[in-house]
């Protein structure tokens, strides 16, 4: 009798386990599978030279739209703080966007920063998406003033 009783409960524990291990497994799995329903937007720069141009940055702002409905997004450049350029694009569902402009450093006026006690050119890009006041991402990039 106290054979059959440890029996039991030594099955119903393997059968309590196998439970608990599928569904961890299940959830692991699942969680691998699904991806960010979240739009993305990603700013890089890459510092170029040509003999033309001479010293030049490539910024590219890669949109990613994972959500499933289209969405709005408005790219701003600002040099030293002033609109230099605004582009607006939709990015449907599933679909990706890239933008790309080249930054002449010769071009961003010079600004004075009171913290460092120096002279900057910075230009800063801004995307914002489907009208919002806050930004949804942005990236400030300082050129050397070789003035």
């Amino acid at each position: 009798m106290a054979r059959d009783k440890v029996r039991t409960y030594y099955i119903l524990s393997l059968l309590v386990l196998a439970s608990l291990l599928i569904i961890f497994a299940q959830n692991v799995f699942t969680g691998l599978s699904i991806t960010s329903a979240e739009p993305l937007a990603e700013i890089n720069r890459v510092d170029l030279f040509d003999e033309f141009l001479g010293n030049y940055s490539k910024v590219s702002v890669m949109l990613v739209n994972n959500d499933t409905v289209s969405h709005n997004f408005s790219i701003n450049t600002f040099f030293d703080d002033k609109l230099q350029s605004s582009f607006n694009v939709t990015v449907d569902s599933g679909k990706t966007f890239q933008y790309q402009r080249d930054v002449l450093p010769e071009r961003i006026p010079i600004s004075q920063n009171e913290t460092i006690n120096s002279t900057l050119k910075v230009a800063k890009f801004v995307v914002y998406m489907d009208n919002q006041p806050e930004p949804f991402e942005k990236a400030r990039f300082v050129f050397k003033n070789d003035q």
